[in-house]
């Protein structure tokens, strides 16, 4: 979509009279001629006499306009491609600190963060026409980076979790509401998902079952969780016994129940973690449109340009001036 040219420095269109200075007559350059009237008519010379004008003319204008910084905002433009709205909610407490799998050699001593690190990662440079946003949670949800096609801040976001300690504690539920609620007032533009990378569970209240399940529904939001199992302490969701009440099998069990699209995947080392995102990424693949708004089109350059040029013909005009008749 276009817009009507603007300035960014208004005022200097002030000084637009100046270029009518080589209109002016002037007679410090008049050649005398005791028979003026004598000579025939020199056509060529009046054709060169209006090019030279009409060049310091435009030499002016062009210079003026140029320092009133001409150019287009408020630009949008709509893109089409394959891709989603996606949101990652990573768990950012102190377990997730821990070395994952059973032993530390599974995969090579790298600690769970470090290993959702690199698959997300790698995750947001194979879907360039994604919008992405970034959350972590623990005590409290932390929203780091709202919804942009700007994958470069989204990744500086995903490595930014790879410095200091994380959170004492994992408060799941406020993270998924938080989440839930970036999508809110959002125009559907695309299919809608929210990956959960955590390496626990939590106990959810009726009112936080509610306020989930009729968000995921509202916004029309796909929900992937991707479980760190941390060895034998963690249980198998894919195997839960009936008589399991650890808060990862309650919140496994909640998940099935929803309406929304639910998917579990649990990872125990690097390549099953490399393997989630990998199947996220083909299933959350559809066609997208959406407008993208660019920042100010400046276009003084092209003014700059188009003086320059008339310079250079006034230069060229001066050398071949006759200046007198001997």
């Amino acid at each position: 979509m276009t817009s009507p040219i603007d300035f960014a420095q208004p005022w200097a269109l002030a000084l637009l009279p100046l270029a009518l200075l080589p209109l002016l007559r002037r007679r410090g350059d008049t050649l005398s001629f005791s028979h003026v009237t004598w000579l025939p008519v020199d056509r060529a010379g009046q054709a060169i006499g209006a090019l030279w004008r009409a060049c310091a003319v435009l030499t002016i204008i062009a210079i003026v306009i140029g320092l009133a910084g001409p150019g287009r905002s408020n630009l949008q433009v709509v893109r089409t491609g394959t891709g989603a709205e996606i949101l990652i909610l990573m768990d950012r407490s102190s377990s997730m600190d821990d070395t994952m799998g059973h032993q530390p050699i599974d995969t090579r001593g790298m600690s769970k963060n470090e290993v959702a690190r690199h698959s997300l990662t790698r995750f947001v440079d194979e879907r360039p026409n994604d919008r992405l946003a970034f959350m972590m949670f623990g005590i409290s949800p932390v929203p780091v980076v709202r919804f942009t096609a700007n994958h470069e801040i989204i990744q500086d976001a995903i490595a930014g979790t790879g410095i200091g300690r994380g959170m004492p504690d994992t408060q799941l539920d406020r993270g998924l509401r938080a989440a839930i609620g970036q999508f809110d007032g959002r125009r559907y533009e695309a299919r809608r998902a929210i990956v959960l990378v955590s390496d626990g569970g939590a106990r959810l209240d009726v009112q936080a079952r509610r306020d989930i399940e009729d968000g995921l529904a509202r916004n029309q939001i796909d929900l992937y969780f991707i479980y760190l199992r941390s060895g034998v302490y963690s249980p198998d969701l894919r195997a839960i016994a009936a008589n399991d009440t650890s808060e990862e099998a309650e919140l496994h069990r909640f998940f099935v129940t929803l309406k929304s699209p639910y998917h579990l995947y649990q990872a125990g080392d690097a390549d099953a973690m490399a393997a989630a995102m990998a199947d996220i990424n083909r299933r959350q693949k559809s066609e997208v449109s959406f407008v993208e708004r660019l920042p100010r089109q400046d276009r003084s350059a092209w003014c700059y340009a188009a003086a320059l040029v008339s310079c250079v013909l006034l230069l060229a005009l001066h050398t071949i001036q006759v200046r007198s008749w001997a």
